[in-house]
């Protein structure tokens, strides 16, 4: 059984029939969709989430693939696969396995078997081998991604990280909106065929440990291991069993739901926090599936760099954190032109996308106001001058609000300086009973939650976050203002009481 997971031996090949069919579909896809220009091994690659190699092979019709990557590369083109499409590939005797397990059989048979007994027997144990690398997937509550805009170059980075460099933990950062979630479970469906088993997961505040176990373990044991030891730390330890027994894929959505409040001043006892026993050893989880050595991936998707990883991290190390950036002006043009028809010069794309940081949660949002309200015209809705509102607006509201009162005056102290600033710049500037230790860990803080940015040594803040300050400061102010104006009208013993 082992061996078969270890070989991966693939038996089928198109037809002739069955290549025509690819061939013919592919050539209309090019001709309607990619202006005439032939397909590359890469861009087929992306469109069906499979290997360049892969797709190499599939249309050579000489080495054999599994079956289910034909049908694959059929689904791509809306076509399905058809018995008399596909045949099994010729056996390959170069295997001295395949070599032996031949001469017991002849042995057992006492006679020469027929060149078509030896087809069959090989076809059979092709069919056999498929059977056994058959993987469990698992998507949960995973989100449609069938309308996925860019990131060819991350799904590269990350396949990389993953299926090449074997990577345990990786962990997706980014601000509310940037897309992690999508990335996250598009790059699943992407290297799925690497992996036995491949389960999603969304995280919630109130999530306890030991439940999420019991779903794992119960998955990873198929259905046979439903009495988990009582202790957390045992629980793990069954948990990351697995992971060295299998190549699995786990995906953890939101982890920063669960660990958001933990700071490295808080004190742990067994891994477990202290100060949030309701989240129950996700700490220790996250340091024992990094640091224990074995043949799985744990996928993180978080708002906030969680400390508990940040010592193990490194761009070589088996822990890794990917920072997601916004999406590119022409896969932001694709996602706004499946809303609808929208006009604008190329400056005013530009100026949109760099103002809103390509965060394509908040551009669908923008996208409607400027469908409903302006006729889809972009250089109308820029020449109000009124870029932060509504949802957006309230959206940007509660990541603020989650921010200390330290954190809140870096911030407006960075917007009221209109250029990045240096640390020194800051300090100097910053009222002096914030000490210079607090605002490096607020700095430090402010980066893992992506409101500013390091660059050469000085600090960013994205152009829309700037607009939400400003423009809080204003509404601020005019509330203050309105509380005094509210007092003044009132009669004089009224405000003496």
């Amino acid at each position: 059984m082992i061996l078969h997971r270890q070989s991966r031996r693939r038996g089928v090949i198109l037809t002739q029939q069955g290549l025509q069919k690819l061939e013919n579909a592919k050539s209309e896809s090019e001709m309607n969709d990619n202006f005439d220009k032939r397909y590359t091994r890469e861009a087929l690659g992306f469109r069906t989430g499979l290997d360049p190699d892969t797709i190499a092979k599939v249309f050579a019709c000489e080495v054999g693939v599994d079956k289910k990557t034909l049908k694959c590369c059929f689904q791509t083109f809306n076509l399905q696969l058809e018995s008399d499409d596909y045949q099994f590939a010729k056996p390959d005797f170069d295997s001295q396995t395949d070599i032996d397990t031949l001469q017991q059989r002849i042995l057992k048979a006492g006679k020469m078997p027929t060149l078509q007994e030896l087809l069959e027997m090989s076809n059979r144990e092709i069919q056999s081998a498929n059977l056994t690398v058959q993987n469990c997937v698992d998507w949960g509550e995973a989100p449609d991604v069938s309308e996925f805009y860019g990131r060819i170059d991350e799904l590269a980075t990350l396949e990389q990280w993953i299926v090449k460099d074997r990577t345990r933990l990786v962990t997706l950062l980014g601000m509310t909106g940037m897309g992690k979630t999508y990335l996250s479970v598009k790059l699943a469906q992407q290297i799925q065929d690497n992996f036995e088993f491949v389960i999603c997961r969304s995280l919630f505040p109130t999530s306890p440990l030991n439940d999420l176990l019991a779903d794992l373990i119960g998955i990873l044991s198929n259905g046979k291991e439903t009495e988990l030891p009582a202790s957390c730390d045992r629980q793990i330890s069954r948990l990351i069993y697995y992971l060295q027994h299998h190549r699995c894929l786990l995906i953890l959505d939101g982890a920063d739901k669960i660990l958001q409040h933990c700071t490295p001043k808080m004190t742990c006892r067994d891994g477990i926090c202290l100060h949030h026993p309701n989240k129950g050893g996700y700490c220790q989880l996250l340091r024992r599936v990094g640091e224990a050595t074995h043949q799985s991936c744990l996928i993180l998707t978080s708002r906030v760099k969680l400390h508990q990883i940040t010592p193990m991290e490194g761009k070589t190390r088996p822990v890794r954190v990917f920072p997601i950036q916004g999406l590119q002006v022409t896969d932001i043009e694709k996602l706004f032109h499946s809303k609808g028809t929208f006009n604008g010069t190329k400056d005013n794309w530009n100026q949109l996308v760099e103002f809103y940081a390509g965060n394509p949660l908040v551009l669908n949002r923008i996208a409607t106001t400027i469908q409903q309200l302006f006729n889809g015209s972009i250089t109308e809705f820029l020449d109000q001058k009124v870029t932060v509102f509504g949802t957006v607006f309230n959206y940007l509201d509660q990541e603020f609000e989650n921010l200390s009162d330290t954190a809140k005056a870096t911030i407006q102290c960075m917007v009221q300086h209109w250029q990045p600033i240096s640390f020194c710049k800051l300090r100097s500037q910053i009222e002096s009973s914030v000490s210079s230790q607090t605002l490096l860990e607020t700095l430090e803080f402010l980066q893992g939650r992506s409101w500013i940015e390091a660059k050469a040594g000085v600090f960013h803040i994205q152009p829309m976050l700037i607009e939400y300050v400003k423009s809080s400061f204003v509404e601020e102010k005019r509330n203050h203002f309105s509380a005094i104006a509210f007092l003044d009208q009132k009669p004089q013993h009224q405000v003496a009481s």
